[in-house]
């Protein structure tokens, strides 16, 4: 702000000395420094507001171990450059933000799957290890990995896996997003993405649909059929695409996994985020 403020007033004093200044008739020293004042002001202003730059992202870990209670869990953290930690930049806090959003839901996967291990090991210890029948004893399990699927332009957008298993015939595996723009700190719904009037609904609907008849042995029919993305569809963000992805038995049986359906952005046109 203060280099601004200079430049301004160089700005300022020199029309006021030379009313038939511009840019396109630089006939001094002066004027050419102050033009390559201009251009470093904005080049350094640009940077600035690629909120990407201020940090890098980490690999956090979680291991814990029990005789009924096993945690594999990895997550992301977003780790400010040295550079920038002393800055009062209001971007920062937005990261620390990230941060914190990220750690409350990877805590409270943990936390849950940890609580009911310890019901399972009372009951366990009361009533399974006493019955005549053999029984199998097995920890419950909890696991996380995530991926950097597009950081940069302002945008970031993070899925994170998690697995649980907590008895039965197999585990459960889930998938959440984190879309973020950088500078609204806020996180991107899908309908944030396009711009108004973009009837993106029918587009991706109309793109699953073919999709799945390509393989529709592999997807339900009937009442559990995909019948069309919702307000609040999940989604992640790629280079060349937007990923519409189900959780397991939303449109598809176990086996099928998570069902994910990359959309390339030439089918949408402009959009509200600049993705390059």
């Amino acid at each position: 702000m203060k280099n601004l403020k200079k430049i301004l007033s160089i700005i300022i004093i020199t029309i006021l000395v030379n009313p038939s200044f511009s840019y396109g008739n630089i006939k001094n020293e002066e004027d050419i420094i102050l033009k390559e004042n201009i251009a470093l002001y904005k080049e350094e202003n640009k940077k600035d507001s690629v909120v990407n730059e201020i940090f890098d992202i980490e690999t956090k870990s979680i291991i814990e171990e029990s005789e009924f209670f096993k945690a594999r869990i990895k997550y992301p953290y977003l780790k400010i450059k040295d550079k920038n930690i002393n800055k009062k930049n209001s971007r920062v806090e937005t990261v620390e933000n990230i941060n914190k959003d990220i750690y409350r839901y990877i805590l409270e996967f943990k936390n849950r799957i940890k609580e009911e291990s310890k019901q399972y090991e009372k009951d366990y210890k009361k009533i399974y290890s006493k019955q005549k029948d053999q029984y199998v004893k097995y920890q419950y399990e909890a696991y996380s990995e995530y991926e950097i699927t597009y950081n940069k332009n302002n945008i970031l957008s993070i899925p994170i896996t998690t697995y649980e298993f907590t008895g039965g015939a197999h585990g459960m595996t889930y998938l959440k997003s984190y879309n973020y723009n950088l500078l609204t700190e806020k996180q991107i719904k899908i309908k944030d993405i396009f711009k108004s009037g973009t009837d993106y609904k029918n587009i991706i609907n109309d793109f699953i649909y073919k999709e799945i008849e390509k393989n529709k042995d592999l997807y339900f029919t009937g009442e559990n059929e995909f019948k069309g993305i919702k307000s609040n569809q999940e989604f992640y963000i790629e280079e060349d695409g937007i990923v519409v992805y189900f959780q397991l038995y939303d449109i598809a049986p176990y086996y099928v996994g998570i069902p994910k359906f990359k959309i390339p952005w030439n089918k949408f046109g402009e959009t509200n985020i600049y993705i390059g």
